[in-house]
């Protein structure tokens, strides 16, 4: 059994940091995203499925499961004048606002 802390019981600083590494393609970064998080096998390295781990992640943090995470992903150039940087970036918000102040994220140019 795994115990589970809350927030008021983590110690001040108390954090962990993940970089996601930068890519070019849609499919790279959604597999970026998976390993550098750790997803699990099931994770289905589309859009809807990084959103579904990501939620999952912030709920996990909110309840106090974990410390709180950084997140910083590094954008290739390439990828960030597509569509599809726009969602993942998208996505990455709404995990931030559904963590409850547990999970930051920093869109860095690669």
């Amino acid at each position: 059994m795994t115990a589970h802390r809350s927030p008021k019981h983590r110690s001040p600083g108390e954090h962990r940091r993940v970089v996601v590494p930068a890519a070019a393609s849609k499919r790279e970064v959604l597999v970026a995203f998976g390993a550098a998080l750790g997803f699990p096998d099931y994770y289905g390295q589309n859009l809807d499925a990084l959103n579904d781990c990501l939620q999952d992640l912030a709920s996990e943090l909110a309840n106090g499961e974990g410390a709180p995470l950084e997140v910083e992903w590094r954008v290739h150039p390439a990828f960030r004048a597509t569509a599809p940087f726009a969602a993942v970036e998208g996505l990455l918000a709404d995990a931030v606002g559904a963590s409850e102040d547990t999970l930051t994220v920093r869109v860095v140019d690669a």
